[in-house]
C-alpha cells in the first residue's frame, strides 16, 4: 500500500485535524521517518504549532503554488528531529482565490511534490477546513487520507460530502479501504450515549475506521499553546501514548 504522502482533512473544524497533522507527523519523525508537514491553512496553526512564528520566514506554500517557488528553497526544519515544516501565512487565502481561473490548478502541489529533491519517508498535509482548491490539491497529491471525526452530534456533517469529493477527485481508481481512514477523536468513554450513536451514523464505514482512537485529553490542548508536539510535551500523558498507537498502526497497515 502507497502511503507516503498523507493528507489530514476534515472540511468541518474543530474535529482535532491540525492536533492529528502535528503529532503525527511528530510521532513518524520519532520513528527515525524523515517526514515533511506542509501546513495548507492560511491559520497556519501547524506552522506556530510546531513554533515557528509567522514574521521569523519571508517564503511560504503561498510562494509555491502562485510563484513556482521550488518547495525546497522554504522548508524549515522544526525543533523534533527528522521532522521539517513547509509553512504557511494568511497570504494563501489570497492565494487560492487568484488560482481559481487556473488551468489545472489541482495538481499544482502534486506537482511542486514531484520535483522536490529532498530526501523523505513521509509528507504529512494539514488541509484548511474547506473543500476549496486548496483542499483538492492536497486530495490530488495525496495518496493516503485521514478523516478525523470528533465524538459529537455534529460531528458527520457534511461528511457525505467529503467522502463523494475524494471519490470524485480519486476518481474510483482503488477501493476507499485502501487509501482512507477516520480517526475518531476527542473520545471520552463515560459519553456511552454519544459514542454509540456517532458509531452508528459511521456504520457503513466501519471497515475505515482505526482501531486507534484519540482520547480527549487536556495536555494536547496544552502541547500547542506550548508550541510543541505531545511528545516533546508531556511523554506520559494519554494523548501521547494515543498517537504512539496509532503511528504503530499505520506503519503496520
Amino acid at each position: 500500500m502507497h502511503k507516503n504522502i498523507v493528507a489530514v482533512i476534515n472540511q468541518k473544524g474543530g474535529v482535532g485535524k491540525t492536533t492529528t497533522s502535528i503529532n503525527f507527523a511528530a510521532g513518524l519523525a520519532r520513528q527515525d521517518k524523515k517526514t515533511l508537514l506542509i501546513d495548507l491553512d492560511p491559520q497556519a496553526h501547524s506552522t506556530i504549532g510546531l513554533g515557528i512564528e509567522p514574521e521569523s520566514f519571508t517564503a511560504s506554500i503561498s510562494d509555491v503554488l502562485a510563484k513556482k517557488k521550488p518547495m525546497a528553497e522554504i522548508i524549515l526544519p522544526a525543533k523534533t528531529e527528522n521532522l521539517f515544516i513547509v509553512p504557511s501565512h494568511i497570504r494563501l487565502d489570497k492565494i487560492e482565490q487568484q488560482l481559481a481561473p487556473e488551468l489545472f490548478r489541482e495538481t499544482f502541489l502534486k506537482r511542486a511534490i514531484d520535483s522536490l529533491d529532498f530526501d523523505l519517508d513521509y509528507i504529512v498535509i494539514d488541509c484548511r477546513p474547506t473543500l476549496g482548491t486548496l483542499t483538492i490539491n492536497a486530495l490530488y497529491a495525496a495518496n493516503f487520507i485521514i478523516v478525523p471525526c470528533e465524538m459529537g452530534r455534529y460531528a458527520l456533517d457534511g461528511f457525505a460530502d467529503l467522502m463523494e469529493t475524494i471519490e470524485h477527485v480519486k476518481n474510483g481508481i482503488l477501493e476507499k479501504s485502501d487509501f482512507i481512514r477516520i480517526l475518531l477523536t476527542k473520545y471520552d468513554s463515560r459519553n456511552k450515549i454519544s459514542n454509540d450513536w456517532v458509531l452508528q451514523q459511521l456504520e457503513p464505514f466501519k471497515h475505515l475506521i482505526f482501531d486507534t482512537y484519540i482520547r480527549r485529553n487536556e495536555a494536547l490542548n496544552q502541547s500547542q499553546m506550548a508550541q510543541e508536539s505531545i511528545f516533546s510535551f508531556k511523554a506520559d500523558s494519554v494523548g501521547s501514548q494515543d498517537y504512539q498507537q496509532l503511528i504503530n498502526e499505520f506503519l503496520s497497515l
